[in-house]
């Protein structure tokens, strides 16, 4: 499919590694390619070079203007910038269709697609997905949140593709159908990009606008929200709406109605198939690597999903077994005097450093903190109470947090990650666990969450008689 052509105008809002692929697919499309990014042009010097080799000529650094959005035919807006901008809203006026980057990726591709939203555990569920079908020997392309950007998938040989999906990347998609959509929990997160809960809500439902009777929705029926979103949807499809198939999972109860289940040593999977077998399964649930409750929930997802799609029930059972989790995902780096070190960089949310609280039994020394999101740091009160040795708040947050949770001060506030670590060092007794899960965001003194990540596992393999993770 051709979308572009020499006299079609096309504009990238946004150039990050996203943005980047945009311009390469609107480029071999035949549209003619413009960049607008917030930073200055001193800190785009690499990405102008790149692009200038690209054949972009227009390129505007240091904010968006009105003038610069007008007339163009198409706008692929990355997931940092809002669609809420006054300028593309301009811009959608006078004509411009504003799409974002999976959009486009979608629009490209005629494979089938698997996508997968949530507040939390979507990386370790898309990444154990991945593992599952690669491990059959199906081609898959896994990309969207992750890491690679979904337009990568446009003109390469895949047979499924699976992506991971943030509300921000929801928000531009337009015509977006996957064959199964999964969304594994529901709480609030980005406080600082959306007025209210319910447009986060709003936002992350945008997975399923576009399916039809023949697709299917996975959710979380332990999360309250989305039972009774996943009901309203039974309910529509009943009276005839062309509606997704809903398929419930739950590790808290064995459902009677159709979904899967895990609790205690079995799986209990009563659903039909995307090429139409019924199964009606109970299976010893496997050993698995990854601890607590919400991992469970993970695992049980990607089971559903995967043989949902038509996987062989084995060979997606041995995935589960195999799958040792991702990086920065109360990821265990080291033990060093019989303290353990855990790394849940990617805990950016509350929920998130909730549930990795309570995925480890030993006493904590959590340190939390970095650039504030707007986070309700108080709701961590309860689940710490019993498990927190110490709470060591650092970067920017730091005030915040001690405000929220005074309870728990004893003024060890640290300017940034290494003095907190420090701190902790000092403190930690054989038989703690140091534990990194932020709730926060890593701008403060990191590009992503990655790079945090990275770093507290290398300061934490510095430390004198650490015996680390491939030990």
């Amino acid at each position: 499919m051709q979308l572009g052509s020499p006299d079609r105008k096309a504009l990238v809002a946004g150039i990050g590694i996203s943005g980047i692929a945009a311009v390469r697919v609107l480029r071999d499309q035949g549209f003619q390619v413009a960049v607008s990014d917030q930073s200055s042009a001193s800190k785009m010097s690499e990405i102008i070079a790149e692009l200038t080799e690209l054949g972009v000529s227009e390129i505007e650094t240091s904010g968006h203007s009105e003038a610069f959005f007008t007339g163009r035919d198409l706008i692929v807006v990355s997931p940092g910038v809002p669609l809420s901008l006054p300028v593309l809203q301009n811009a959608k006026m006078q004509g411009g269709e504003i799409i974002g980057e999976v959009e486009l990726a979608v629009r490209l591709s005629d494979i089938d697609i698997l996508a997968l939203t949530g507040t939390n555990g979507k990386t370790t569920t898309v990444s154990l997905l991945g593992e599952i079908f690669e491990s059959v020997g199906s081609s898959v392309f896994v990309g969207g949140n992750l890491g690679r950007p979904a337009v990568e998938m446009v003109g390469a040989e895949f047979d499924t593709a699976i992506l991971e999906l943030s509300s921000f990347q929801l928000e531009g998609v337009v015509n977006f159908q996957p064959r199964i959509a999964i969304i594994l929990n529901l709480t609030p997160d980005h406080q600082d990009r959306y007025a209210s809960t319910e447009d986060y809500l709003a936002a992350k439902m945008r997975i399923c606008g576009g399916q039809e009777r023949d697709d299917f929705l996975i959710v979380n029926y332990d999360d309250q929200k989305l039972r009774e979103i996943g009901r309203d949807y039974q309910n529509r499809r009943q009276t005839g709406e062309s509606c997704p198939r809903v398929v419930f999972f739950s590790v808290e109860q064995e459902l009677d109605l159709s979904g899967g289940s895990w609790v205690g040593d079995n799986i209990v999977i009563k659903t039909e198939t995307l090429p139409g077998k019924k199964l009606d399964l109970r299976l010893k649930a496997p050993a698995v690597k990854l601890p607590g409750r919400h991992n469970r929930a993970n695992y049980l997802a990607a089971f559903l999903t995967a043989v949902i799609f038509g996987l062989e029930e084995k060979a997606v059972l041995k995935g589960l077994q195999d799958f040792a989790g991702i990086a920065h995902r109360l990821e265990f780096v080291g033990t060093q005097a019989g303290v353990d070190y855990y790394n849940d960089s990617k805990a950016t949310n509350i929920d998130a450093v909730i549930k990795a609280v309570e995925s480890l039994q030993k006493p904590l020394l959590l340190l939390l903190g970095g650039y504030n999101k707007g986070a309700d740091f108080s709701l961590l009160e309860e689940p710490l109470k019993g498990k927190l040795r110490s709470l060591i708040p650092f970067g920017p947050a730091a005030a915040e947090i001690v405000k929220q949770l005074p309870e728990y001060d004893r003024g060890l506030q640290a300017l940034n990650l290494e003095a907190a670590l420090k701190k902790a060092v000092a403190l930690a007794e054989p038989g703690d666990v140091v534990l990194l899960a932020p709730g926060c965001a890593s701008f403060d003194e990191f590009a992503n969450y990655e790079a945090r990540g990275d770093r507290f596992r290398e300061l934490v393999h510095q430390l004198k008689g650490t015996v680390p993770d491939e030990a």
